[in-house]
């Protein structure tokens, strides 16, 4: 046989609970947003929160296989990412000439744009390595980018 699941219920307690959450969320404070945050990266900085934010598109490429000979190959980043630099002992940047890929990782050309390094600790080997990477062949995207880190 099968018990009733509203066994024991009162509604006379269950509406006294009901208008207490109602009365406290009603009490609660509101934040306040500025309204010097213009854009949601900016939100999310304020509010104290290390997520960097990079756009996908065709201008960005991502690697997680970094070579000092200069020969990893940057794959496309389709879709928003969010990275959070709280996983980062340390970021660094250049620009030269990076090799990039398709979708499938195959070899499509070679261009020119900045790169941004994100960097882990090995505990193992007791060596900082570049564990992500990131290619903005588009200047204005890196510079948004650059100057989000910079206000961290």
């Amino acid at each position: 046989m099968m018990s009733n699941i509203f066994e024991g219920f009162n509604a006379e307690n269950n509406n006294k609970l009901i208008n207490t959450q109602c009365d406290f969320n009603n009490q609660a404070k509101k934040r306040k947003l500025d309204e010097s945050m213009e854009t949601f990266s900016e939100n999310m900085m304020i509010r104290g929160r290390s997520f960097l934010p990079i756009r996908g598109g065709t201008d960005v490429f991502a690697t997680d296989e970094w070579k000092s000979s200069g020969t990893s190959l940057f794959c496309p980043v389709k879709q928003d990412v969010y990275l959070n630099l709280q996983k980062y002992d340390q970021i660094s940047a250049a620009q030269g000439s990076f090799y990039t890929a398709d979708d499938c990782g195959n070899f499509q050309s070679s261009v020119i744009g900045h790169v941004i390094h994100l960097w882990r600790f090995d505990k193992k080997i007791k060596k900082l390595y570049i564990s992500q990477s990131y290619l903005f062949t588009n200047q204005q995207e890196f510079l948004r980018v650059q100057a989000f880190l910079q206000n961290l």
